[in-house]
């Protein structure tokens, strides 16, 4: 069995590193015998001490690794007194022949230049006493220290600060942890980073060719954890019946929040109006009949009658008469579905969205007409009701609501088109 000495050193290896064939055999063997343990059946008594040798094997290998990547990133020619060009760097050769992302590869030529600096931590990464992700962890605050008042005073206290905590501390938790020291030793350096990160938010909305968005971006720690609470609350515990992934739970929840922002009517004015969404159609078209093209939103993507009439049944309709060249001849005003007094006495009325054992709040949901508003049905309480946005959309879709004799509530799904058999439409009619 493999056994790891706790007093090994890189500087022990100095005597073989003229021969690299013959250290990276070495390396080789024992890898070798690490797999021959995996598949020999060893008891959990026997593979746990095993493993913990081996973690430590591996940090002294990530170390001299570290120490490899720096004699490369001193040996490359510098380019007009520029280490870092991004052709011949060493970063760039990581990069380019390991393919290694490139924040990776930088990541990596970081760290090997900032242990110069800092022997004790250099030690004891060599010593396999902390991992790669570990030395990041002290390497990163002890850089952020150094920034502060103080600077390098500071900074030797707080990295023999960091490794003996790093004895318990987990990678996360002792950035964390660093963090707190940072704030004990100048809490102006912490606010400072903490504006940084605030001007370095993104965010990158890119509309895709069948009328989605994809979303990139990143928010500082109190920009994410708002929008995070923000989802939480949006979403509440996840039901029995929802099958949705997390990704597409959050998805839900984001557009729920800013049609909620829409509907407060509390954001700023632009152009003399609030901010809402514009949805085009022709009568036809919210009346469902057939043959009447598709509606569009504000930016010309075309959207199915269905999304048409269910955007309609809480929304401000303004009608418009157009002459035969598309011109406008007259406006009409604007006429809400539902007025706040009729969602005050719907919300006391329903108390939560009407479909069967669904408990979303009235907040959540949207006034709907139980008989279409575009084909003639009114807007009266008697006749509205409150369904939220999953189950709306539903509605939309043709599923229904039957209330049975015991006063129970129960879904009513389409009916799906039966499969026609027999001749073709096109083929000759039957023999008679």
């Amino acid at each position: 069995m493999l056994q790891y000495n706790k007093n090994m050193r890189s500087c022990e290896v100095a005597t073989i590193s003229e021969d690299p064939s013959s250290s990276l055999a070495s390396l080789q063997q024992g890898i070798d015998g690490l797999r021959g343990c995996a598949a020999s059946g060893l008891s959990a008594e026997a593979l746990t001490p095993l493993l913990r040798s081996a973690f430590a094997l591996r940090n002294q290998l990530d170390s001299a690794i570290t120490q490899l990547v720096g004699a490369l990133d001193q040996q490359l020619p510098v380019a007009d007194g520029d280490p870092d060009d991004p052709v011949i760097s060493c970063a760039a050769w990581l990069r380019d022949e390991l393919h290694m992302t490139g924040s990776a590869a930088w990541g990596q030529v970081r760290l090997a230049r900032q242990l110069r600096d800092l022997p004790a931590t250099a030690a004891a990464f060599a010593g396999g006493e902390l991992s790669y992700q570990h030395t990041m962890a002290v390497v990163r605050t002890v850089d952020r220290v150094a920034l502060g008042a103080g600077g390098s005073g500071r900074a030797q206290v707080a990295e023999l600060m960091l490794l003996d905590e790093a004895r318990e501390h987990n990678p996360h938790d002792l950035l964390m942890w660093g963090r707190h020291l940072r704030h004990r030793l100048d809490p102006a350096e912490l606010a400072d980073e903490e504006d940084e990160q605030h001007r370095r938010q993104w965010l990158n909305l890119n509309r895709t060719w069948n009328g989605g968005y994809d979303l990139e971006g990143h928010l500082d720690a109190e920009a994410g954890t708002t929008l995070k609470v923000a989802l939480q609350g949006v979403l509440g515990p996840r039901r029995k019946d929802d099958e949705r992934s997390p990704g597409q739970r959050r998805a839900a929840g984001l557009a729920e929040i800013a049609r909620r922002c829409l509907d407060s009517g509390e954001l700023p004015v632009r152009g003399g109006v609030r901010p809402h969404i514009i949805v085009t159609a022709t009568l036809e078209t919210l009346r469902g009949d057939p043959g009447s093209p598709a509606a569009e939103l504000d930016w010309g993507f075309p959207i199915s009658g269905d999304s048409l009439r269910r955007i309609a049944c809480d929304a401000d309709l303004t009608p418009i008469l157009l002459s035969k060249e598309g011109n406008p001849l007259y406006v009409g005003r604007a006429r809400r579905t539902a007025s706040p007094r009729m969602r005050k006495a719907l919300a006391q009325r329903d108390r939560h969205c009407v479909w069967d054992r669904c408990d979303r709040p009235p907040d959540w949901c949207q006034g709907h007409h139980r008989d279409l508003w575009a084909q003639g049905g009114p807007t009266d309480v008697d006749r509205l009701s409150l369904l939220c946005t999953p189950h709306h959309r539903m509605f939309h879709r043709g599923h229904r609501l039957r209330r049975l004799p015991d006063g129970r509530v129960e879904e009513v799904t389409p009916e799906r088109p039966a499969m026609v058999h027999g001749p073709g439409i096109h083929g000759p009619p039957p023999a008679a």
